[in-house]
């Protein structure tokens, strides 16, 4: 069977979901997103377990999730790899002050999810010092979501929709200064959505959506070149 990957707008969906925003459950839009891809024939379409329980509850409110649940939730997109141990290292050293204690109860809120998700998508250019520098721009004080320069699933929205644009609007392969072009360019086309942000914060918030986008397509390659290396490894073994 296939694997089943959202794409990063596919994500940013489900977690205002999981965030109890939008007209859809979490479950819901997963269903959705499996029927509008024409790409593949999915037999069985293999979701979490906890989205299963999470349907249950009846209330529209935000849903908490274990360091175990947003592995899962992380590793059903595109370009993204997740385990245990690295979530529980960067939550207990790497950016314990970046993330804190778990907001709802013994659960993370989903900005703290989404804030893992962004790490994630920075780590394959950047060290933790720079990602912890990166994220104290963007959020000023971690733990304090009023504030925040853009919030944390916002800027992860931002990041989408550029990917987005370059997945389906883009013929590859691109020369490195066209990918640079592009990328600024949509980014640039943001801009209306964040009319409340000062010039010298827009800036900000831009080079920051451009390295990110940068990070995610080196994490791709890096991803390329290993499976490639594997399978020449294997078959010449």
């Amino acid at each position: 069977m296939v694997a089943f990957k959202l794409t990063r707008m596919d994500m940013t969906r489900l977690l205002y979901s999981l965030k109890g925003e939008g007209d859809l459950t979490p479950l819901q839009l997963l269903n959705v997103s499996v029927k509008n891809d024409k790409q593949h024939e999915y037999d069985k379409l293999k979701i979490p377990s906890f989205f299963e329980k999470l349907e249950r509850r009846k209330q529209k409110s935000e849903h908490g999730l274990s360091t175990n649940e947003i592995v899962e939730l992380g590793n059903l997109c595109e370009l993204t790899s997740l385990k245990s141990t690295a979530i529980q290292n960067w939550i207990k050293r790497d950016i314990k002050d970046m993330i804190g204690h778990p907001e709802l109860g013994k659960k993370y809120s989903i900005d703290q999810v989404v804030i893992l998700l962004i790490v994630r998508d920075l780590k394959s250019v950047f060290d933790f010092e720079a990602i912890r520098t990166i994220l104290s721009a963007l959020f000023n004080t971690i733990t304090d979501r009023t504030d925040d320069i853009i919030s944390p699933l916002r800027f992860y929205e931002a990041y989408a929709h550029v990917l987005d644009f370059i997945y389906h609007h883009t013929h590859f392969p691109l020369k490195e200064t066209n990918l640079r072009e592009i990328t600024e360019e949509q980014t640039d086309k943001l801009r209306e959505k964040f009319s409340e942000l000062a010039k010298h914060q827009w800036h900000l918030i831009k080079g920051i959506i451009n390295s990110t986008v940068f990070s995610v397509f080196t994490s791709h390659l890096q991803s390329t070149a290993q499976e490639m290396m594997f399978n020449t490894l294997q078959h010449n073994g």
